[in-house]
């Protein structure tokens, strides 16, 4: 049996290592943050019918500095080499990220996704 939510994870996770100067990090291992670089945190997912189900992501794109507009350059940069990739960027909003008593400038964007078995 297929287990397609770990499939869609794996893919995105994948998707996004073959991006060019992007270093990525999943959710279950924060430890290896070395920004600039993104997280992938768990995804939501919505299932109108059994066979196909869509998966947002919060893709977290973080930076080092105090978020001037160095930061924001930087973070823009990687924002648009994810949406350049065309894998299913439909948003982002400017935050503050809090990993391990350090606070980085960073971008949530949403990816959406559709998996099937």
């Amino acid at each position: 049996m297929t287990d397609i939510f770990n499939d869609g994870f794996d893919t995105l996770v994948t998707k996004l290592g073959t991006i060019s100067g992007l270093p990525v990090t999943v959710s279950s291992d924060p430890r290896n943050i070395n920004p600039p670089c993104v997280l992938v945190d768990a995804p939501t997912f919505l299932m109108p019918t059994n066979v196909v189900t869509q998966m947002d992501f919060t893709v977290k794109i973080l930076t080092i500095g105090p978020g001037d507009r160095k930061a924001l350059s930087k973070l823009l940069e990687l924002a648009d080499k994810i949406r350049a990739a065309q894998i299913g960027l439909i948003d982002g909003r400017p935050t503050v990220t809090s990993l391990g008593g350090l606070e980085f400038a960073s971008y949530d964007l949403t990816i959406r996704t559709k998996v099937a078995p």
